[in-house]
């Protein structure tokens, strides 16, 4: 089996931590590394705007890269909008679907949303007096998806849902659920955020369904500032972009501004080349090793859950079928999870401790903030065990 922390050079000089919190952010193998470095020191220049040989020559690559992630994500070129997040994407998307929610509206999310995918669309509806109808957790556990498929009806204008819980590792039946609610409602937009399920899934936009899917390059062994939008090319043509400046114009007059041909239109400003390059050469990174990335992560995060469980006072929060990604949420009783964490820390191990971004599903937890420890293919069985002598020494701290 590949050694894949030899991939990875901050692994590599710090053989004694155990990165546990790799869906906050993957560590970068070389290879990105490299992949940046080289682009500054040997092709930078501002793209689409030159004429000369070194703007046309990153010009080339940043759409040589457009091409490659669209091929990996089965989309087609002017599919791909690059954005500097997912965040932004998102953002982006509630203000460009917005202007077709009206008073009579209603717009559906579900509690195990990230922030970034449950407050803009929160605040769309507010602005636009919508509804905004919130799918619970309890009854996505119960139902799956149908519970979020039930909130659909003739009104619904937007349904925006993960596709893997970035708390609990929840993974959703996103064609199910896509076919569910055009079923019910066929002008529905159906939106999905992927920035979790893509560090572990090939994602194929066409195979889920969505009309738009978000994700992040830096969750995917990417460089951090690169954000990744896929919309269905009718809409992209039909909708108008949010933010305004250069390269997204085609002409410009005192009367009136004519928007570029797609991708552009929704590219405003110098985009980040560099970084949207070697985002595709991670990707690439991934999709080589992808089998072996899968079968070592589903093993280890079985492990992590069974060690967990067998840890007096511990709860793990979800993981009782198959139907989750490699991330673990879990509470120490009487041990806070910052607690936990700094003491972990001491030990060489990062785990994240908080609300995760995702406030709505921590109060249908009844709890203020879980610990959660996340894998990736540069995880260890020594790193689970690391994790777990972190928590018996923490009870032995604090309960003292």
């Amino acid at each position: 089996m590949k050694n894949f922390k030899e991939d990875f050079p901050l692994l590599e000089k710090h053989p004694s931590l155990s990165y546990l919190d790799s869906s906050a952010t993957t560590q970068k193998p070389r290879i990105v590394i490299d992949t940046l470095k080289d682009f500054y020191e040997n092709r930078n220049a501002n793209v689409h705007r030159g004429v000369y040989a070194l703007s046309e020559k990153a010009t080339e690559m940043l759409e040589s890269a457009r091409k490659k992630t669209a091929s990996m994500l089965n989309a087609g070129e002017d599919e791909i909008i690059f954005v500097k997040s997912a965040t932004e994407g998102f953002n982006q998307l509630s203000n460009a679907l917005g202007e077709n929610v009206m008073e009579d509206h209603n717009v559906v999310v579900t509690e195990i949303e990230h922030h970034s995918n449950f407050v803009p669309w929160q605040q769309l509806a507010e602005k636009k007096k919508a509804g905004f109808r919130v799918a619970k957790y309890k009854d996505i556990m119960s139902k799956g998806v149908d519970a979020i498929a039930e909130l659909v009806d003739e009104n619904t204008r937007v349904v925006s849902f993960t596709y893997m819980s970035n708390v609990t590792g929840k993974i959703l039946d996103v064609k199910k659920l896509a076919e569910l609610v055009r079923k019910k409602n066929k002008d529905v937009f159906v939106v999905v955020d992927a920035c979790q399920a893509a560090a572990h899934k090939k994602i194929d936009v066409k195979e889920l369904g969505a009309d738009f899917v978000c994700l992040s390059a830096h969750k995917v062994y990417g460089p951090t500032g690169t954000g990744i939008v896929y919309g269905r090319k009718e809409l992209l043509k039909k909708i108008r972009p949010f933010f305004y400046g250069g390269n997204m114009i085609h002409k410009v007059s005192v009367e009136k501004t004519e928007w570029a041909d797609l991708p552009g239109k929704f590219e405003a400003g110098t985009i980040d080349a560099a970084g949207i390059i070697s985002s595709a050469t991670a990707l690439e990174y991934f999709h080589r090793h992808h089998e072996e990335i899968t079968r070592k992560e589903e093993k280890l995060k079985k492990e992590l859950v069974a060690k967990l469980r067998g840890v007096e006072r511990v709860t793990v929060i979800g993981h009782e079928d198959n139907e989750y990604g490699p991330i673990v949420s879990f509470l120490v009783e009487g041990i806070h999870p910052h607690d936990l964490a700094t003491i972990a820390d001491r030990d060489n191990v990062c785990i994240r401790a908080g609300h995760h971004c995702a406030q709505p599903l921590m109060e249908s937890l009844g709890v203020s903030a879980t610990s959660r420890a996340s894998i990736a293919c540069y995880t260890t069985e020594e790193d689970i065990t690391k994790l777990v002598e972190s928590i018996k020494k923490s009870r032995q701290i604090i309960t003292r």
